[in-house]
């Protein structure tokens, strides 16, 4: 249990989350899985950030200690409408992508989302 709350741990699994969205992106438009096109597309956009978003508090609280909840959650929303205009600047270069801004914009509801849930989860379970 020590490893899980460990920082570089914390550290990772943000950092990894997003290798994994940006992995995602690189997937050409006419080879996406069938199940993905199943389910609404701003949807997956408003839950990967999420958890981004999610990740990236819960790694720069434990981080940086000396911040208040109004700086932790400035940074997080900086740090992740960066990584989704990125990430959507990115689908330019991936065959049959293109960036959109509407889901830049629920990326970034995403990441609004996951501040007040971990402000609330943080209270209630102290693992995280």
């Amino acid at each position: 249990m020590s490893f899980l709350k460990s920082i570089a741990f914390k550290r990772t699994t943000a950092i990894g989350w997003y290798v994994l969205i940006i992995l995602g992106s690189s997937i050409p438009g006419k080879k996406i899985p069938e199940i993905f096109t199943l389910t609404p597309d701003k949807l997956i956009h408003c839950v990967e950030y999420l958890v981004l978003g999610f990740l990236l508090i819960r790694w720069l609280t434990s981080d940086f200690d000396s911040f208040t909840w109004k700086k932790y959650a400035a940074i997080v929303l900086l740090i992740g409408a960066l990584c989704a205009m990125t990430d959507e600047l990115y689908q330019n270069l991936t065959p049959n992508r293109t960036p959109d801004f509407y889901d830049w914009c629920l990326d970034f509801v995403g990441v609004m989302i996951s501040i007040p849930l971990f402000v609330f989860l943080k209270r209630k379970i102290s693992w995280i």
